[in-house]
């Protein structure tokens, strides 16, 4: 079969799911269940995949969504608690006492305390939505600065996952891709911080905020340069906690060199019984601990004996799917939560209130992290076959593995000029995965191939995509399904791909033209 056809057939799914967001305006899980059947179709008659195999690999993309969906399914539960019980309300009144203008809350807010709370292992998308919203951001702006703002540190989230799962599975040194990674993210992490400035308030928002955001970029991608260099690899985990907040740091001491120190500004009265802002904070600060104290290896260990083998999931032939539920944040989400609630919740009424619309934000965004990954495990294991008991390609069948068939096609176009058009993959992989780990691990073989075919240094290329795989996050239907969810806006997620992906795009083209001069040198 003609490879530029079965190029057409690989992406058509995700030609469907652009055109149903951005030009149909249909709902992000919508288009993701309509995007999951036409991939089980096009991979079950054209790619040689058996009907079986494709709904295993649909089961397997699932179970593997949990650190995400159920992420996304336990945080809108506690943001959802603490926006009911005025929490939210408490802490965004303190945020204007300590950043006032506009340019200093999306600095401080989306790329430090983001960057952050994503290498913990938190959500950004889920926390701060509520919080722009209240400070004043528009419904589009409040969904788009926090999904760009789990952008310049992706490849150091969940404390390296998406670094340490490839380098574990395919036998690489985790530390030399985190080096290589880090070389791209101080143009990348700027990048972003101006991009969020443009989709916040356009050109005024950058002409305002300009310095602040070239210096909250340039900290935070020159502080995981230094930090990756010089923490052991067994603690690359923790080169995204250290540059999140040293750059929270740096933005608070640039704010008192320009104006008032916090706790100078005039702060906004309390009234008598009103919630303490310890109070309205505790549910994120017994997050934050419980995310530090399980990234201890020796807890870790500790935490995955209780459950033990319980935890491993068959799915098909050799195939089997580890939860590490104990090790999971979005269990300690939940902990952290229940633990909370007497403290916040003053009635069982309330009580009622918050879990009615916890389930009617959290079902839709929830369903799109499964229903993405779904299709991203559909693409990888198409042309597979059981054979003695492992999931394997017969002889030829390779040439029919939809990922494949994209990478090989995009080698063949360009030739010399793939290494400027390689990060499209990690772009093309976190978006329709919705996660930069998923991307990393699905097209390790992709890129493996393509850069001994072209003689190409692998770890460069490999770490430019894992970079503009983080890059997706800003359009990733899952996070923006997400972010959507939790201050009720659903439906407007192709507005959102609108808005954030010339800020994407450009970045990745950037990330292309970085590889290039990095592979000449």
């Amino acid at each position: 079969m003609d490879l530029a056809f079965l190029f057409f057939l690989a992406i058509l799914p995700i030609i469907l799911i652009f055109i149903g967001l951005v030009l149909l305006k249909l709902s992000g899980t919508l288009m993701g269940i309509l995007g999951w059947l036409l991939t089980i179709i096009i991979a079950v008659i054209f790619f040689q995949t058996s009907l079986s195999v494709a709904l295993a690999a649909s089961w397997a993309g699932v179970l593997s969504s949990f650190g995400i969906s159920l992420m996304v399914l336990f945080t809108i539960l506690q943001v959802t608690m603490m926006d009911l019980t005025g929490a939210i309300s408490r802490i965004t009144a303190y945020i204007k006492t300590i950043a006032a203008e506009r340019y200093e809350q999306i600095m401080i807010l989306n790329v430090g305390f983001g960057s952050f709370l994503v290498s913990i292992g938190a959500t950004p998308v889920t926390m701060l939505p509520p919080i722009m919203m209240a400070l004043g951001f528009s419904p589009i702006a409040a969904i788009a600065l926090p999904c760009l703002g789990y952008d310049p540190l992706t490849s150091f989230s969940l404390l390296a996952v998406p670094i340490t799962i490839p380098a574990a599975a395919f036998g690489f040194d985790a530390k030399a891709l985190g080096c290589q990674v880090a070389l791209f993210l101080p143009v990348v992490s700027t990048g972003i911080a101006l991009g969020m400035l443009w989709i916040a308030d356009g050109i005024t928002g950058i002409r305002k905020g300009l310095f602040t955001a070239v210096v909250a970029g340039l900290t935070l991608g020159f502080s995981a340069i230094f930090f990756v260099n010089i923490l052991p690899a067994s603690a690359i985990g923790l080169v995204g906690v250290f540059s999140g907040l040293v750059t929270i740091i740096v933005l608070f001491i640039l704010r008192a060199l320009r104006r008032k120190p916090p706790g100078t500004t005039p702060v906004i009265s309390v009234p008598a019984g009103r919630m303490p802002l310890w109070k309205a904070v505790f549910p994120w600060i017994l997050l934050v601990s419980f995310a530090i104290i399980i990234s201890i290896p020796f807890i870790q260990s500790g935490l995955y004996a209780v459950l033990g083998p319980v935890q491993k999931i068959p799915v098909i032939a050799d195939k089997v799917i580890d939860l590490k539920l104990l090790n999971q944040a979005y269990f300690w989400v939940v902990v952290s939560t229940l633990i909370s609630a007497p403290l916040l919740v003053r009635s069982r009424n309330e009580a009622k209130g918050i879990l009615s619309l916890w389930v009617k934000r959290a079902w839709s965004p929830t369903l799109a992290a499964m229903v993405f990954f779904a299709i991203a495990y559909v693409m990888d294991w198409s042309g597979r076959s059981v054979v003695g008991g492992t999931l394997s390609f017969l002889p030829g069948a390779d040439a029919f593995n939809m990922n494949a068939v994209i990478g090989l096609m995009l080698a063949l176009t360009f030739g010399i000029g793939f290494p400027l058009i390689s990060p499209l993959l990690g772009l093309f992989g976190s978006f329709i995965s919705g996660s930069e780990a998923s991307s990393n691990v699905m097209f390790y073989g992709i890129i493996d191939k393509s850069t001994n075919v072209l003689s190409l240094d692998f770890l460069p290329v490999y770490a430019a995509h894992a970079t503009a795989g983080g890059v997706a996050s800003g359009i990733a239907v899952a996070k923006i399904v997400n972010a959507a969810a939790v201050i009720d806006r659903i439906g407007i997620e192709g507005e959102v791909v609108r808005r954030v992906a010339p800020v994407a795009i450009a970045l990745t083209l950037a990330i292309g033209v970085m590889l290039c001069i990095i592979l000449a040198l």
